[in-house]
């Protein structure tokens, strides 16, 4: 029974971390948008809407003909803010800064060598039969020494009281 639990545990932690890794290696060409697309964009006015992200380095771009929010990688963020300040004051563009959030957090340390560090822990932990049968035996050794003991004093006993 133990061992089937073990075993269907480190399944699900092997298919969590396939899942993560085929996420994170395919990339969406309909979400994504490059820097150059941007300020092309920008210049067209075809920008509705930026959503800069807590760290600068994206940024997700809503376009007015689209309601499709594109992700760009912002390369310098102080050039990218000199470059839009005159299309604020227009007006042709809105702008939005989001703070970071605690579950983004959470994500980034459960990144793929987070989820591969836990999988390491707990195969360490749960796979490793030969730390707990080493315990296992100890703890058998002290009993059986302890019922010795107690069975030599009762011989002991046992012998003094035939002697007297």
């Amino acid at each position: 029974m133990k061992s089937s639990i073990k075993t269907l545990a480190m399944w699900l932690i092997v298919g969590i971390i396939v899942i993560v890794l085929i996420t994170s290696i395919l990339d969406n060409a309909d979400t994504k948008m490059t820097y150059s697309e941007l300020i092309e964009s920008i210049q067209n006015s075809e920008v509705a809407k930026i959503d800069m992200s807590y760290n600068g380095k994206t940024a997700n771009i809503t376009l007015k003909n689209d309601n499709v929010k594109k992700e760009v990688n912002i390369p310098n963020l102080e050039s990218f803010m000199n470059y839009i300040t005159e299309y604020l004051k227009n007006g042709t563009v809105e702008f939005n800064e989001n703070s970071q959030s605690i579950i983004i957090t959470i994500l980034e340390v459960l990144s793929p060598f987070g989820l591969f560090i836990i999988f390491i822990i707990f195969w360490l932990l749960t796979m490793n039969p030969a730390s707990t049968r080493k315990q296992q035996n100890i703890e058998l050794w002290k009993k059986q020494s302890k019922n010795d003991d107690i069975g030599r004093q009762k011989q002991s006993n046992i012998c003094r009281c035939s002697w007297s």
